[in-house]
């Protein structure tokens, strides 16, 4: 093992030390009475009478108000038009305590350089600060299906009014979490042409599991019982192989190769020499990787 992956590891590792030891308790607990992800899904729905949604194609951020089962929740999107309103629209989502919440989008895609598709930022619920990512969004099972399930109401709508626009095709992409919410959106809604989840795959689970083992953090579930809440894989699976490009940290400690890679077997999985973390700080590859995928796409 070479000294810069040792390195980029330790990083990994001194990120994940702090995530770990502010997981509530009651996480695990939980699941005796946790609803399905559809279940929270259904219930979860944009506020249309405080929501302007005829602003959502326009430059800035906007607030959108979701009623959900776990009550009112104000989450937000950063729009960043492109110059022809029949571009193709890129969704992109956030890694989970991500804060601002368009830190990774901002690297990925400076103001100065122009784009040849508009771009949105997908605000997930409790990413107004700091704190409450971890401690009401890991709550329990169901707070960690209303982030999701919040995200995917955001997307749909954006997508709906760029859509209306003449908004080409969409495609969405994100890190980290928003790896797993976007490849979440094409598996339960198919409505877009690509799904470039990058330092992600769809098992959570394995992730909290690897987490756990880092830290000796006693465990209530066995990982079987982990994976029946929070692995998603069963979602992916509804993804046409061909619409998915997954990009991988060889050395990342969050989403470990040995454990992830396998996932993606049948589609083109690109790899890149970084931790997870790192990966976040030089965010070029990311960017090559987005701008190839949305090159080669035709516009049918």
């Amino acid at each position: 093992m070479s000294f810069r992956h040792t390195m980029l590891q330790q990083i990994d590792k001194a990120v994940l030390y702090g995530l770990n030891r502010r997981v509530p308790d009651s996480l695990e607990a939980s699941v005796a009475t946790a609803p399905t992800l559809e279940a929270v899904l259904a219930e979860t729905q944009v506020d249309l009478r405080q929501t302007a949604v005829y602003q959502l194609t326009a430059p800035g951020e906007h607030p959108v108000i979701l009623q959900t089962p776990l009550g009112e929740i104000v989450c937000r999107v950063r729009v960043r038009p492109a110059v022809d309103a029949k571009a193709p629209l890129l969704l992109f989502h956030h890694g989970i305590n991500e804060y601002p919440y368009t830190n990774s989008w901002r690297r990925l895609f400076p103001q100065a350089v122009p784009l040849p598709f508009h771009t949105v930022c997908i605000q997930a619920p409790f990413h107004d600060n700091w704190l409450d990512p971890i401690t009401k969004g890991f709550a329990s099972v169901q707070s960690i299906y209303q982030i999701f399930a919040g995200s995917l109401r955001l997307m749909e709508l954006v997508q709906q009014q760029f859509t209306a626009e003449g908004a080409a095709y969409t495609a969405a992409a994100g890190v980290s979490w928003g790896g797993i919410t976007s490849l979440l959106y094409e598996g339960l809604l198919q409505q877009t042409r690509a799904v470039i989840p990058m330092l992600a795959s769809p098992n959570l689970a394995q992730v909290i599991w690897d987490t756990s083992d880092l830290f000796n953090r006693p465990r209530q579930l066995t990982q079987a019982d982990l994976r029946h809440y929070l692995d998603f894989t069963t979602y992916y699976q509804q993804c046409a192989p061909d619409r998915v490009f997954p990009l991988l940290g060889e050395s990342d400690l969050f989403f470990r190769m040995e454990n992830h890679a396998e996932l993606f077997a049948e589609r083109p999985l690109v790899t890149i020499p970084s931790g997870h973390i790192s990966a976040m700080w030089h965010s070029t590859p990311m960017r090559d990787h987005i701008l190839t995928v949305l090159g080669q796409l035709p516009i049918l």
